[in-house]
């Protein structure tokens, strides 16, 4: 039976996923901040920004069932406001959770990975990667380096027939939005623009949309580097065109 380990297992996108690997026979285990049991799958109650107790959960995972076929990325919070107005100790948080955590913990079980000759590593990044938002300029630029990992640990592993992928949904509704971090006493244009984006994500697709595309990855023999879900299209086309300018004039339309 395939083996399959998902961080922020607890909510949105990594519950989403974690209950679809179970259904279609993987034997699933979740890594999640919050205590969660309710029968489903296994889920380790973790920070993922602790080294050592992650490379504690993938050892034992790998010693009890012999092998890994799929780790996915997914536990991450988000962050709004000016960044001048941010505390520091949110933007270093904001990192090591969206991104340091994706690297160290790639890393511990990319080598399991290597090693046992096969794996698929699945990161759950943005579309803010492709287009920075205003007002999330910190969160954004995580997901960005989600992007980067993600293409150079591909050709790393590639040879040993581990193969790194990542998601980049745009608005999903889930328990993310309200769970964001905000910066307090914002000017009335900074908050008009976040109350414009976070109806946007409110009103977005459901998780299990973007569940269903981590599956679909798994279950081809090479995974795509890169798959978008959702809306947005004719900028991801329009990215291809136009000029940098441009492009950061429409997201401060559509966004501000």
């Amino acid at each position: 039976m395939k083996v399959a380990i998902i961080t922020g297992a607890s909510s949105g996108i990594g519950l989403a996923t974690a209950k679809l690997f179970k259904q279609k026979g993987y034997t699933v285990y979740g890594v999640a901040l919050n205590d969660y049991q309710d029968g489903d799958f296994e889920c380790f109650q973790a920070d993922v920004n602790d080294d050592k107790r992650m490379k504690e959960i993938i050892d034992s995972v790998k010693e009890k069932e012999g092998h890994i076929d799929v780790f996915i990325n997914n536990a991450g919070f988000g962050a709004a406001g000016e960044l001048v107005n941010t505390n520091p100790a949110h933007i270093q948080k904001l990192f090591s959770t969206n991104l340091t955590s994706v690297a160290v913990n790639t890393a511990l079980v990319g080598k399991i990975m290597k090693e046992q000759g096969y794996g698929k590593i699945f990161n759950t990044s943005s579309l803010s990667a492709i287009f920075p938002l205003p007002y999330q300029a910190a969160y954004s630029a995580t997901k960005v380096g989600i992007d980067v990992l993600t293409r150079t640990v591909r050709t790393e592993l590639r040879p040993y027939n581990v193969y790194v992928s990542e998601v980049l949904p745009g608005d999903v509704s889930t328990g993310f939005t309200d769970a964001r971090v905000k910066t307090e006493g914002e000017n009335k244009k900074v908050s008009k623009s976040i109350t414009k984006f976070e109806k946007y994500e409110r009103g977005g697709m459901t998780p299990e949309k973007v569940a269903k595309v981590f599956y679909k990855l798994a279950k081809r023999k090479k995974p795509r580097p890169r798959v978008c879900v959702g809306s947005l299209k004719l900028l991801i086309f329009l990215q291809k065109l136009l000029p940098t300018s441009t492009l950061d004039w429409l997201i401060k339309k559509i966004y501000c």
